[in-house]
């Protein structure tokens, strides 16, 4: 196993549809042995990719031999883009939890994807925190990931019918204390949706998992090595 705490953290500039995204990229200063895709939670929620849960699973599998890409979504930070009219979106997500304008941030992932893939032939894992889990699922059927990661979905205001085109190992994380979707509501939803997936629940992390970052790193860590996407060597 690769745990090389030198890793290299580097500002690059994804290419998307219509628009230049901000990204960062880590990668260890050996050998990387696959590559992963890290969605990050919505804008509206601390969706950025400095985001605690972000940043941590970045360099987490940096050190564990990943080339690692984060980015920020249209009109977040230094990308470009984003919704014309700010007020009305914000106003929508808080009275329905959802709007049109989210399906360019989930195209956003699909630029980062294609980035990755031209950087990094290396088998791709691909992860979403919150929202992210969503933009992710959208296009797991022209993927080739080697493994998924959805943490704290939020199956009541986004829909993961994808999922069932996909037969990749997956591992779901999530609170059991998550304000935004029970534990009960999410093992109802993990219940229903197809195999091979694995479930972990983390006590008191809510939705932010602040404080419980490395934990929640190293449950993802420890799948990626069942799933031999870290291997021994």
């Amino acid at each position: 196993m690769l745990t090389n705490t030198n890793i290299v953290e580097e500002k690059v500039r994804i290419k998307g549809s219509g628009r230049t995204l901000e990204g960062i990229l880590a990668y260890p200063d050996g050998r990387p042995g696959f590559s992963a895709l890290i969605a990050g939670p919505h804008p509206f929620l601390g969706g950025d990719m400095h985001n605690n849960v972000v940043i941590s699973l970045l360099r987490t599998l940096a050190s564990h031999g990943a080339v690692a890409l984060a980015f920020n979504y249209g009109g977040v930070g230094g990308s470009e883009g984003g919704p014309a009219d700010w007020p009305a979106v914000m106003s929508a997500f808080w009275k329905d939890g959802t709007f049109d304008e989210e399906n360019d941030w989930a195209e956003d992932t699909r630029s980062a994807i294609k980035a990755l893939q031209q950087w990094s032939h290396q088998t791709p894992v691909f992860i979403g925190y919150s929202f992210g889990c969503w933009t992710i699922a959208k296009h797991l059927q022209r993927s080739n990931a080697g493994a998924i990661v959805l943490i704290s979905p939020n199956p009541k205001k986004h829909s993961f019918d994808q999922l069932s085109e996909c037969t990749t190992p997956l591992l779901l994380i999530h609170s059991d204390n998550d304000f935004t979707c029970s534990a009960a509501e999410i093992i109802e939803w993990f219940d229903s949706i197809r195999e091979p997936k694995t479930r972990t629940q983390l006590s008191a992390g809510e939705h932010f998992f602040r404080g419980s970052e490395a934990e929640l790193a190293s449950v993802v860590v420890k799948f990626l090595h069942g799933a031999d996407i870290i291997r021994q060597e």
